[in-house]
């Protein structure tokens, strides 16, 4: 404990008023200046018996000053003495030199150090340190006097250098600066020269220790981690000096604050999140860490490119956007709470998708997906290419095989590779095809020219196909998405629910979501909301109500398949707008469907050898098109596992054993 001083015990370490202490050569002088939120701090100090200090007048005065706060519990005062010399190297100056840093030790009441502040009494200094450290959190450099931490000043050593480099080399540079930050950069040497050997001898080796994560993580860099469920690569801000805690049962870790872009599906801009490293013994390997600076990464060059690409992907994609994918994707268990949010999990996603946030939050006001909410929002067009190399990572939207909202990997998505034969393949009656291929592709997306007297009804095209299983009435509403090019959104009546409250809701949702993104809304098998009503069934009366109150206001592209004609409620007559029916197949239909099922095994999987003759025989079996997609995917299995080529026999094996056809056609 330093001389002269009596300090209560207690657990205080604050600040309040510096005052003279009587009896010590080392005391504060009792001439003082307003600082530290309403305390007093020296002007000058009494050290006439410290050693190696230089005089000018009998006076001298340190351009790095270093003193001891101390606090009284019993007189409620904070006192200042100079910090005892450690044997530290600390530079002279004349009385008219001002004091550059002033450091104050804190000393707890046990007489322990608990911490150090640095004030800042060059204002030339103190501006750079803002400059330099623009955007980070926590800071003081604001406050009177400009408070910073030694850590901070640690951090700023490199752009400190370059900013007294630019000065000299610079005829009309500011010598005061130049003074200025080569007091800063002594004090950095005097008081972090070891540090700075350590940190360099260990990552020359590609290693850090757990009490020099601090100093290998700089406030505003480029934080790389993959520490996500999708394992993707990203990037992060960091936005404040990292933090050592520990949590209730002891054990201590490492806490980074960062930041990122993303979308929360109402605004873009800011988010904040945070990685912790747990304690760990000895030297581990930096690209071992959880996360660790991009500079750091011996492939940080293409990372940081890719990592371009991919953001200005992400802002390509934030309006809403149909997509390919094949991978990973997440989405979230609403069985599972985990700290107040849903579990979110991984699932294997393949097939076409919709990417949009925005929809995902509109329709889906208690997901956890999106979060952490952005605090900031930002303007897309002003963001530089700085920013956008910390774009997430995923983004929202939905699966429409899996019927998942999901959280998508950018770098997993791909473009649409749409099939445009596959209308001429549909086969049906050429001109009836061709006139329903026009309506939908005629049918705008959104408010048409014609409206309903009412305003906002009658603006849907609605279709009705009905036949036997297998005779193409699914395939149709397929096609027509394809050819028009639009998304396909399947689905069956048992998927909507058998209450009226939830058929009502998931409707309300499908037919507006399917209306936003222009899809064709496919509900096969839909005679349960089909079927004429009666005076017996109300839960049922009640579904078919429904039903047609929402065809009413319907703007989309709605397909219904049935088979059962000749059950539907009379009132679905007045809002179809029309209505094919699919009659059994005959043989030269079912021997189009053998050739286009053919047709579609690739090369790549199998040779096909079928002559024509074969394909007539196999047409005269009464199998629906379902049965002889099937067959022919059964087929194609047996002849890669065989090695051979795709034959007829194959076919006839798998009829053989799976289907039992009647051949009394």
């Amino acid at each position: 404990m330093a001389p002269g001083l009596e300090i209560d015990q207690g657990d205080h370490c604050g600040k309040t008023t510096a005052v003279e202490s009587e009896g010590s050569d080392n005391a504060v002088t009792s001439k003082t200046t307003a600082s530290h939120n309403g305390a007093k701090e020296p002007d000058t100090v009494k050290n006439s018996k410290r050693k190696g200090k230089g005089k000018k007048d009998g006076k001298s005065k340190e351009r790095i000053q270093r003193l001891d706060q101390l606090y009284s519990k019993k007189k409620r005062q904070t006192y200042f003495v100079p910090t005892p010399n450690d044997g530290s190297i600390h530079s002279k100056h004349t009385q008219d030199d001002p004091v550059v840093l002033k450091v104050r030790r804190i000393i707890c009441d046990k007489g322990f150090p608990s911490g150090t502040e640095i004030d800042i009494k060059s204002d030339a200094l103190k501006n750079t340190l803002v400059e330099i450290f623009q955007g980070i959190e926590g800071l003081k450099l604001n406050e009177e006097p400009p408070i910073t931490s030694p850590e901070l000043l640690f951090h700023a050593q490199a752009s400190l250098q370059d900013r007294m480099k630019s000065e000299t080399a610079n005829p009309k540079g500011d010598q005061g600066l130049i003074d200025h930050l080569s007091v800063a950069s002594q004090y950095i040497s005097e008081d972090h020269g070891s540090t700075l050997q350590s940190l360099a001898s260990l990552t020359s080796h590609d290693e850090i220790t757990f009490n020099l994560l601090w100093a290998l993580f700089p406030p505003g860099a480029a934080i790389y981690t993959k520490e996500n469920i999708l394992r993707e690569d990203q990037l992060m801000k960091q936005v404040a000096i990292g933090e050592y805690l520990s949590r209730s049962s002891g054990a201590r870790y490492f806490q980074l604050k960062l930041r990122l872009l993303s979308h929360d599906g109402q605004k873009m801009g800011w988010v904040d999140t945070e990685i912790e490293i747990d304690d760990f013994e000895g030297a581990k390997k930096v690209h071992n860490l959880k996360c660790f600076p991009l500079g750091h990464h011996p492939d940080r060059d293409n990372i940081r490119t890719r990592l371009l690409q991919r953001g200005k992907r992400y802002l390509e994609l934030l309006q809403a956007t149909y997509q390919e994918y094949s991978g990973a994707a997440i989405t979230e268990d609403r069985e599972v709470n985990v700290g107040g949010e849903y579990k979110k999990v991984m699932i294997h996603i393949s097939g076409r998708i919709m990417v949009d946030p925005v929809i995902l939050f509109e329709q889906n006001n208690y997901t956890d997906l999106l979060k952490p909410e952005a605090e900031t929002e930002v303007h897309i067009p002003s963001l530089r290419d700085a920013d956008i190399i910390y774009c997430n990572h995923h983004l929202g939207g939905f699966s429409f095989r899996q019927k998942e909202w999901c959280c998508f990997a950018i770098g997993r998505l791909r473009p649409i590779i749409w099939n445009d034969n596959a209308f001429a393949k549909l086969v049906m009656e050429p001109r009836r095809r061709d006139l329903i291929h026009t309506l939908v592709r005629s049918h705008k997306h959104g408010p048409n020219s014609f409206d309903d007297i009412v305003s906002g009804k009658g603006q849907g095209l609605v279709g009705l196909l009905s036949g036997n299983p297998g005779v193409g009435k699914t395939l149709t509403a397929e096609v027509i998405a394809e050819a028009t090019r639009r998304p396909l959104y399947m689905l069956s009546a048992g998927e909507l629910g058998t209450y009226t409250n939830h058929v009502e809701e998931n409707l309300g949702t499908i037919l507006e979501v399917t209306r936003a993104w222009g899809c064709v809304l496919l509900i096969d098998e839909a005679d349960v909301f089909l079927q004429a009503r009666d005076g017996l069934d109300l839960e049922r009366n009640a579904l078919v109500s429904i039903f047609l109150r929402r065809l009413e206001y319907f703007q989309g592209v709605l397909i219904m398949t049935t088979n059962r004609k000749s059950t539907i409620d009379k009132a679905f007559d007045s809002r179809i707008h029309f209505k094919l029916y699919y009659p059994d197949l005959a043989p030269e239909s079912r021997a189009a469907i053998w050739r286009n099922c053919l047709d579609n095994v690739s090369e790549d999987v199998a040779k096909v050898q079928c002559r024509e003759g074969e394909i007539a025989e196999l047409a005269k079996l009464q199998l629906n098109g379902r049965q002889i997609k099937n067959a022919v995917a059964c087929a194609v299995s047996i002849a890669v596992e065989q090695g051979k080529a795709l034959t007829a026999e194959h076919v006839r094996d798998v009829l053989d054993l799976v289907i039992e056809p009647d051949t009394d056609a």
